[in-house]
Formats: structure tokens, sequence, C-alpha cells
């Protein structure tokens, strides 16, 4: 192969990876769905090794539906990030690519669908739940994105509570067991409030560039500060207490112990470095979002392979596809550790 046709080639995958926007959904999105597939999976009393195959198919389906929401809300958003003056990934690319990406993503997702509706049709609607919804937030003439509190509810559904609760309703299907009512109530309403959280948090983060553009997102319509004091006042405790209660049936003493871990590297991050979490505040580090992308996971997975020691594999995938953010915590202790003992050193001279 000739030199140009492998720079070509390398020039147009990593065009095809801009515009899937891994990075930006990849740990966010996915380890929490995937921890709780584990915390299902406990409550039942079932291994997750044995269905590491399907959770694998689970995972690839999710990724397909991620990649084409991001590809079709840039190519949906082109005129308004010009307006706006932000950079969009889908502008500057070869038709083509789009092109061939949502195809390609669209094939997938159907094969996906099927085998969910075979196995359940609870899932199969869930599935294309996802679907729906993000089509119809990005697509004229629905366009839900520019239509206030439809927007912000449609975002929330599609990449968190349609996923976490098809996660459950699959577990339950492959399992051949049936989970309580209140766990999918509990879920819901946890996803739902927190996939609000972040799209609120995404929406003041573009505040400036969509009044710009003229977007009429739910954060333009009500005002910034008030979006801000509904996240907060209203929205997170509502999220708190719906995963405080998943935490609480699943009676899993790991999930507390590493709550606390999450507690005091916080306030750790606080103490020496004036570094708090915030419940809902761009370019700030979100309160919780680190429990549930490490600890959260974490906590049922060891959990998991203490009763059925298989799972430790699973264990070990997991920190395999999601490694960077495990990493960051024991970067943080590292880098504390030195400065605490120079602080101490400091007291006592």
């Amino acid at each position: 192969m000739s030199q140009a046709r492998v720079v070509s080639s390398v020039s147009s995958n990593g065009a095809l990876l801009e515009i899937a926007r891994l990075q930006d959904w990849w740990n966010c999105k996915f380890s929490p769905v995937l921890a709780t597939f584990y915390a299902s999976a406990y409550l039942i009393g079932i291994p997750v090794w044995p269905l590491l195959p399907k959770l694998l198919v689970l995972l690839l389906s999710l990724t397909v539906g991620a990649t084409y929401v991001s590809i079709i809300n840039d190519w949906a958003d082109q005129s308004d990030d010009a307006a706006g003056g932000k950079y969009n990934r889908v502008a500057n690319k070869p038709a083509w690519a789009t092109a061939l990406a949502v195809g390609l993503c669209l094939t997938f997702g159907l094969a996906s669908g099927i085998y969910f509706w075979q196995t359940n049709h609870l899932s199969g609607w869930l599935y294309l739940g996802s679907w729906v919804a993000f089509s119809a937030y990005s697509f004229p003439p629905l366009r839900l994105k520019k239509r206030g509190l439809a927007g912000v509810l449609a975002d929330a559904s599609g990449s968190h509570l349609f996923p976490q609760l098809l996660t459950v309703s699959l577990v339950a299907a492959w399992a051949g067991q049936q989970l309580p009512a209140f766990w999918y109530g509990a879920l819901g309403t946890w996803a739902l409030t927190c996939g609000l959280r972040n799209i609120l948090l995404h929406q003041l983060s573009d505040a400036e560039a969509d009044a710009q553009a003229d977007v009429d997102t739910w954060v333009l319509r009500r005002g910034p500060q008030r979006a801000q004091w509904f996240g907060q006042a209203v929205l997170f405790p509502i999220e708190l207490a719906a995963f405080c209660s998943l935490l609480a049936m699943s009676q899993q003493l790991w999930s507390l112990v590493l709550l606390l871990v999450y507690a005091a590297l916080e306030g750790l991050r606080w103490r020496l470095w004036g570094s708090p979490p915030r419940i809902l505040q761009p370019q700030t580090r979100i309160l919780l979002g680190e429990y549930y992308e490490v600890f959260y996971p974490l906590a049922f997975l060891i959990a998991l392979s203490s009763r059925h020691h298989t799972d430790g594999i699973v264990l070990l995938v997991h920190l395999v596809l999601f490694g960077t953010v495990f990493w960051q915590p024991l970067v943080i202790v590292g880098r504390a550790i030195p400065l605490a003992i120079h602080k101490i050193l400091g007291k006592l001279r």
C-alpha cells in the first residue's frame, strides 16, 4: 500500500472516530449502565460471567446508538453552531463519511433491535425508544431540541432512562427471573433525573452560543439561574433519594464503603486544592459523577466476585474497557499524599 493511501486511510478513520464523539459519552454513559447490569444480577443472585457475551452485545448496541445520536445531532446543528460560533465535528468532514457512519449505525441498530425484540418485547420497545427520542430531538420538523421542556425530556430519556431500563429488562429476560417493580421504579426515577441534570448542565454550558444562534432551549426559556436552581433544589434531591433506594434495596455493603471512599476523595480535593464538586455548574466537577462511573460498578463487581469467583474475570474486563476513569482517583491520591505530608511537616516546624 502506498504512503498516500495509508495517510488517506488513517485520515478517514480519524474522521469517523471524531464525528462519533466516543470520548464524550463512553465512560460517563456506559460505565453506569453496566453497573446497573451488575447490580441487577447481584439482586437476583446470578453470576455475570455466563452472560458476558450477551453483555458485550448490549454494550455494542448502545455504542451504535450513541454514535448515531452524536452524528445526527451534529448534522442537524450545523447552521446553529455556525451562528453561535461553535465547532461542529460534521461540518468539515466528507459527506460520504457521515452518510457511511449513519448507514452502518442504522444497519447494526436494526439488527440489535430485532435481537432484543426476540429476547423480550419490552426490551425491543425500550431500545427503539432511545432511537426515536434522539431522532425527534435532532431532526426537523419536530426538532425537540428547540422546544423547551420536550427537548430536555427527550435527551434525558434517550441517553439515560431507556438504556438503564433496557439493561434491567435484559438481565431479567436472560436470567429467566423477575426483578421487583420497585427496582424498575427507583432505577427509572434515578436515570431520568440524572439525565435531566446532565442535559441542563449541557444547555447551561451552551447558553451563550444558543442565545446567539436563537436556539430555544429550556434553559434559555426559563433563564440560566432558574434552571440551575431547579436542577439543584428539585432534580438532585429526587435523583439522590432514588439512587439511595437502589443501594438500600440491594443490601450491599460495598456500595456504602465505596461511597465513603468517594466522599473522602472529594474531601481531599477540596482540602488540598480548594476544588469542591458542584451539583449543577458548568466547567466544574459534578457531584456524584465519579461515583456513578467508578465506584458504583466497582462495588457490585467486588460483591459479585466474592459470590462467584468467575465474575472476577468480568471485573478485569470492566477495568480494561473503562480503565481511564479508574486510574484518575489513584492519580489524585498519589498527588495528594506528598502535599499532605508537606503541609503537616510545615505545621510541625
